[in-house]
């Protein structure tokens, strides 16, 4: 069975033009590098907010999916899930916390196309997303923010948008059989200096460079036997 490469892509939040510009960085590199295969994209989620184009992002991902069907994998993120309950659930609190934390920047994307805010399309796309992807013959696991380092698969969507504990950070402390020979690959954390972060021998890769605050939007390309190739937007 031929092996699949892939290309994880971490916290887009708006930035549109980064994204389309790290997907022609890796057509080019396809091209040049890998003699044309296949790639598996995987978004990683938080797609959205404070960025300036959440909406396009949404579009562009929604139309790629239409185009290549399961070769492009978009996973929900907590700053989705967010939005989803601020404006499914009529709930002030949570409206009033996704607005602080990034929301007015997508709600102001809807406007300038003339809408009022989210499309039903668009919230039963983002509602639709997993929150992790799994290839167990490649030994890869895809999530947003991290897995129970004890009890994964069993950790719930919860856990998989929003973790950040210590001792998932820390390959060392994972128990969960499920994770022996597996690598996570994740966003949600931005890395300190703005860098993708290979950790404890490459079992878990961090792409979230922070490309909202100062650094760049990252896509780790991942070829079976290699190690993770980095580029750039």
């Amino acid at each position: 069975m031929t092996q699949r490469v892939y290309c994880a892509i971490g916290d887009i939040h708006g930035e549109l033009d980064r994204l389309k510009d790290l997907h022609d960085q890796l057509a080019f590199h396809a091209r040049r590098h890998l003699r044309n295969a296949d790639v598996t994209l995987v978004h990683l989620g938080d797609l959205i907010d404070r960025g300036q184009d959440s909406c396009g992002v949404v579009d562009y991902l929604m139309d790629l999916e239409a185009r290549i069907g399961p070769r492009a994998v978009t996973l929900r993120g907590n700053h989705e899930q967010m939005m989803i309950e601020a404006v499914r659930e009529d709930n002030t609190e949570s409206r009033d916390s996704w607005l602080r934390w990034g929301g007015e920047e997508t709600m102001d994307s809807y406007r300038r196309r003339g809408m009022e805010g989210p499309s039903d399309h668009h919230l039963d796309w983002l509602q639709s997303l997993p929150t992790v992807h799994r290839d167990e013959t490649q030994g890869l696991i895809f999530v947003h923010a991290g897995v129970d380092p004890n009890n994964f698969p069993d950790c719930g969507e919860r856990v998989q948008m929003w973790t950040r504990r210590k001792d998932f950070f820390d390959a060392t402390c994972w128990t969960a059989p499920d994770l022996v020979g597996q690598t996570v690959v994740h966003g949600h954390s931005p890395t300190e200096d703005n860098a993708p972060e290979v950790a404890h021998g490459g079992r878990r890769i961090n792409v979230d460079t922070g490309a909202v605050y100062g650094g760049k939007l990252t896509a780790a390309i991942l070829v079976p036997g290699e190690a993770p190739t980095f580029l750039h937007s």
